[in-house]
């Protein structure tokens, strides 16, 4: 169904299974940025009292509220508590409001049974102690691909279940989704916490050696530990910058042993006392500075990483997975293993705890560090306790700055003994070409799930469903973005990026498609003629509500589109009739045409809208000239009616105005009918509205075949110019 004119010069690229990399990424100088050309900030507030419990019972006027040292009016007001049933759809529109958790796992400064431990709490903490508004994501952390987005912040606890249960390993995961917002779990049993896993692999044993040449050995071991580390830093550093621009507070809960705090905080106890010796012997080789008085470098990178994430409003909750006893977390790694190695040659012990690590992250980001434990359930019972309630502030920015522009925040509360904890500020929004892959990926995701975010791109869209017998049934979906919405210019390459999920009432996605496409306008439209781009697929759902949720984005101006369309989908019956809303046959001359790739790996649905066995393709809204003819199909099923070629057929309609007034619909006649073996009827009608005005008008269409009556209506736009 590709326009031949463009076929050579429109490529299609299937986005699924394309993971973003954040490696090679140019670090911001400056502090993060929280939202984007604001014309209202929200603010959350978490107050504690002296025993750390919510203070309750506050007013918007107990707060006084400013940005860069001038006071701010508080506009608007609201006390959040996430434990009550009742608040979860009113949390659910207000995206800054609703609870974010991200769960970090790290597989790197952990062992297998620590990660084990995690994820079993990990699991229960999303399906007993998630409230129905609470956005959570699940991530990554190795110390060769850096952090990765396993799940992107969602409201479909199935997804995080397997992203917990999967961690992203290849050969287990089946989230193909580029915005790591879906999955394919009917196509996989999903997998058991501790099965299957990733074995860390541990340091070969070092023979007996020299003093002198098993402490250089060490030195060089420590070296790349050290670059292990850094690796760390540097993959939090561009979270918390993919991180600016999600509204909100994200608590990160970060499941870990931590690294040898020696590189931050020297040597201690028997090993210092050594390490004197030499130095008082003369012995100064002996002696690596890093080590005895720690790395100035990694404490300085660590302590501007901290800050990052507490100006991008994330919250580090650091959490030993060790447990109790000793820490057993470091034996698999290059410098515990070499220590162990060398403690007889070298004469020395030292503790190799990541614990001083985890609370440092934690206490700089104004989280928690929780140790000593062998029940993670219960501190992540306790996380989600500590979070539940908090106030959300509202206010207008006082003046803009320009594109990334930082404004510093401020709130003071009149209650003796309170402890206040917000952000810190926020940045206007910087250009589209200085975000970040991850800044990217979770701004889209955002769009998608809670519809905050820029949305200038404007495009159209049809989603109809097409009963057959079966568990899911098809919906025909159509997005048509029109050329003067893109940076369309003849010989400038553009890039659009397409995505489409069927969410259920429940959160969980069902069905998604997603696509990449890279136009050159001067090739794939040389006349000029083109309207835009029309994109069409088929996702398949079961019956019940879902809502259809599409995002187009257009890389390289920045802008980006967001719809949502209420579907219902009818269950599947074979005695009872149904009439789909008419749709425009579009002119094939008129729109390139792009298919858009399906979700589920090594699923193909073909295109409902058919006629005579051939794909058409509609407008995506009914949208007619006023006066010119137009063709319209409609589509009719009745399983249980046999065919009957020399049935007789009355189509009917009627057209009321947006006052309610019933105005002349205009002709209707036949051209074409097909009847199918398994009760569908399609109807090819020529349609030649009266002179009708610029507006919006319900039409009412009604099919009689042999006594039996089908009704539907249709919002019929007439368009401008007409």
């Amino acid at each position: 169904m590709k326009n031949a004119a463009g076929a050579a010069a429109v490529f299609a690229l299937a986005l699924l299974g394309a993971v973003p990399s954040t490696s090679g990424v140019e670090r911001p100088s400056r502090a993060p940025v929280f939202t984007s050309e604001v014309s209202l900030v929200l603010l959350p507030v978490f107050i504690v009292d002296r025993d750390g419990k919510a203070v309750r019972g506050l007013r918007s006027e107990d707060f006084e509220l400013y940005e860069d040292g001038k006071r701010a009016e508080v506009v608007s007001f609201r006390y959040v508590d996430t434990t009550s049933p009742e608040d979860q759809e009113t949390l659910r529109q207000a995206s800054a409001a609703r609870r974010r958790f991200l769960l970090v796992f790290d597989k790197s400064f952990t062992d297998p049974a620590g990660l084990n431990r995690a994820q079993r709490a990990a699991g229960d903490f999303i399906r007993r102690r998630l409230a129905d508004s609470d956005l959570a994501a699940v991530a990554t952390f190795d110390i060769n691909r850096g952090l990765r987005i396993v799940a992107n912040f969602t409201e479909d606890r199935a997804l995080l279940i397997h992203a917990v249960e999967t961690l992203g390993i290849p050969s287990l995961t089946r989230i193909s989704d580029p915005l790591a917002l879906a999955a394919d779990l009917s196509a996989t049993d999903v997998a058991t916490p501790g099965v299957n896993r990733a074995q860390l692999n541990s340091q070969a044993i070092l023979g007996d050696v020299l003093a002198v040449l098993a402490r250089r050995m060490r030195a060089a071991e420590e070296e790349s530990y050290r670059g292990n580390i850094m690796t760390l830093i540097s993959s939090f550093e561009d979270l918390a910058r993919g991180l600016r621009g999600v509204e909100g507070r994200k608590q990160v809960l970060y499941f870990s042993a931590g690294f040898d705090s020696r590189l931050l905080v020297g040597a201690t106890g028997s090993e210092q006392q050594q390490q004197s010796e030499s130095i008082a012997q003369g012995n100064l080789w002996e002696v690596d500075g890093n080590t005895r008085y720690g790395d100035a470098r990694l404490r300085d990178l660590l302590a501007a990483m901290t800050r990052s994430l507490a100006s991008a409003d994330a919250v580090v909750h650091t959490i030993d997975v060790t447990g109790l006893g000793s820490d057993r977390s470091l034996t698999q790694g290059p410098v515990a293993a070499a220590t162990a190695q060398q403690a007889s040659a070298i004469g020395a012990t030292h503790d190799s705890s990541g614990r001083e690590a985890l609370n440092y992250i934690a206490a700089e980001t104004g989280g928690r560090f929780f140790k000593d434990t062998n029940d993670l359930e219960s501190v992540l019972h306790e996380m989600a306790e500590m979070t539940s309630r908090y106030y959300v502030l509202g206010f207008q920015p006082l003046k803009e700055k320009g594109n990334g522009a930082f404004h510093k925040i401020k709130v003071k509360v009149e209650r003796k003994g309170a402890k206040l904890s917000h952000r810190a500020g926020y940045y206007e929004r910087p250009p589209a070409t200085s975000r970040t892959v991850l800044q990217k990926q979770f701004e889209a995701a955002q769009l998608v799930v809670t519809g905050a975010g820029e949305n200038d791109l404007r495009f159209s869209s049809l989603c109809l469903p097409f009963p057959v017998s079966g568990e899911r049934q098809p919906l025909g979906l159509v997005l048509q973005v029109p050329k003067d919405s893109l940076s369309w210019t003849p010989g400038k390459p553009l890039s659009l990026e397409l995505y489409a999920y069927a969410v259920a009432e429940d959160g969980s996605v069902d069905d998604h498609l997603a696509q990449l496409v890279r136009i050159d306008p001067a090739q794939a439209d040389p006349e000029r003629t083109a309207r835009g781009v029309s994109f069409y697929g088929t996702l398949r759902v079961p019956a019940g509500k879902h809502t259809i949720r599409l995002l187009v984005q257009d890389r390289e101006s920045g802008a980006a589109g967001v719809q949502f369309v209420d579907v219902t989908v009818p269950p599947y019956n074979p005695r009872a009739g149904f009439l789909l809303p008419p749709v425009v046959l579009e002119d094939v001359d008129r729109w390139l045409k792009v298919e858009m790739a399906h979700g589920r790996e090594g699923q193909v649905a073909a295109f409902p809208f058919q006629m005579a066995g051939k794909p058409f393709l509609p407008r995506a809204s009914l949208e007619v000239n006023g006066a010119g003819p137009e063709k319209l199909v409609l589509i009719a099923y009745e399983p249980r009616r046999p065919a009957d070629p020399a049935a007789s057929v009355e189509i009917r309609s009627s057209l009321v105005d947006q006052q309610g007034r019933t105005v002349p619909a205009g002709m209707i006649r036949i051209d074409r009918v097909q009847r199918d073996e398994n009760g569908r009827r399609t109807y090819l009608l020529g349609y030649t509205p009266e002179r009708l005005a610029k507006g919006d008008y319900t039409l009412r269409i009604s099919l009689d075949e042999s006594g039996e009556r089908l009704e539907s209506y249709a919002l019929l736009r007439v368009r401008p110019g007409s």
